[in-house]
């Protein structure tokens, strides 16, 4: 009985690579996957926005590591390297035209993201001090109360990705 649950596991596992590996017809490097460029601020909310267009696509693994570059004389080397060159532009057409420009030289989707994480991800201190400030001197300068406590909302949530917890 325990074979027989392996060998739906283990085709599931064949399928989701093909899939990985796969370009729809509407897939094309001119595209951005989400409404807001990545312009130095708001790193996180970007960052999900982007992880969830890139799981909704089959393309995670390329940033996450698990998509590693097959040796060059492999089958799957071309197609491999066109899927992390799609991905890699989709990231780049998401990030704004003043600060792109420093990311355009990686040689990956994954060195692209690590590279971003680096800059605007968990850790960084100036942010962390930005965001502290923009909590300190918002006020409530829209009538709706609920406009004020999300925005707020908004900043204390990012502030708390950023901050390690003790």
């Amino acid at each position: 009985m325990a074979e027989k649950e392996e060998k739906p596991s283990k085709q599931k596992k064949v399928m989701e690579e093909s899939e990985t590996m796969k370009l729809q017809a509407s897939d094309n490097p001119g595209m951005s996957l989400v409404s807001s460029l990545l312009n130095g601020k708001y790193y996180l909310p970007w960052s999900r926005s982007i992880r969830i267009a890139l799981g909704a696509k089959m393309k995670l693994d390329f940033i996450n590591g698990k998509s590693q570059r097959p040796n060059k004389d492999s089958d799957e080397y071309e197609q491999w390297v066109r899927n992390d060159c799609m991905v890699t532009s989709w990231i780049l057409n998401s990030i704004s035209k003043e600060i792109v420009e420093s990311f355009l030289y990686v040689n990956s989707a994954r060195e692209l993201w690590t590279e971003l994480e680096t800059h605007f991800g968990e850790g960084n201190g100036p942010l962390v001090y930005q965001i502290q400030r923009e909590i300190a001197s918002a006020s409530q300068e829209n009538p709706s109360i609920s406009a004020y406590y999300a925005k707020l909302k908004r900043l204390w949530d990012e502030l708390a990705c950023h901050k390690p917890i003790p």
